[in-house]
């Protein structure tokens, strides 16, 4: 016998993060911590090696490498809360180009301090890659920023398969040679 009244039915939440909405993300929150943390770690240990034995050039590199990787960090972050609108900024231009430079010299000192480790072929290898992965930064920060020049969907382009042509359009497909499954508004022969 029903009485028009339905049950209230109560959920567990699945996780602790799921009950508590300000604190959804608190575990991912913690991963850059110990990122900065294994970064000092090892940082501290490779400054006290390099000590040990006299090498100041690694020092340099070690320092360098330890503030430029917060500093590359914050610059991601401020270019991440910039409008996605604001593309051509000059805000945004100076932090790709802090990004592109501090990566290049982070590169190019790690290519210069193990190129002493290895013969002509290594070194040139090293430097090649360095060399490699700074264009490739600086092709994506300031030749292919631009919104303007992404590719339009798949669903606008004329799709050609060798069996059966088809066009592909926001409305619908009509397939040549076979029963249209979806009916265009354009009449157009195969």
């Amino acid at each position: 016998m029903s009485t028009g009244r339905h049950r209230r039915q109560t959920m567990l939440p699945i996780s602790r993060n799921e009950s508590n909405t300000d604190n959804k993300h608190h575990a991912l929150t913690l991963l850059p911590s110990l990122a900065y943390f294994n970064l000092t770690i090892s940082s501290v240990s490779g400054i006290y090696r390099g000590y040990i034995h006299n090498d100041i050039p690694m020092i340099a590199l070690i320092v360098f490498v330890y503030f430029a990787y917060f500093w590359l960090d914050h610059c991601f972050t401020a270019i991440k809360k910039l409008p996605p609108s604001d593309y051509a900024s000059p805000e945004k231009r100076r932090l790709q180009f802090t990004i592109w430079v501090l990566s290049t010299a982070i590169m190019f000192g790690f290519a210069c301090e193990f190129a002493t480790f290895l013969k002509l072929p290594g070194s040139l290898f090293f430097f090649a890659i360095a060399i490699v992965s700074s264009l490739c930064i600086f092709y994506t920060y300031f030749i292919d920023d631009n919104p303007a020049k992404s590719r339009p969907s798949r669903s606008n382009e004329k799709v050609r398969d060798k069996k059966k042509r088809r066009y592909v359009t926001l409305i619908g497909i009509r397939r040549c040679n076979s029963r249209p499954k979806y009916i265009h508004l354009d009449s157009s022969p195969c």
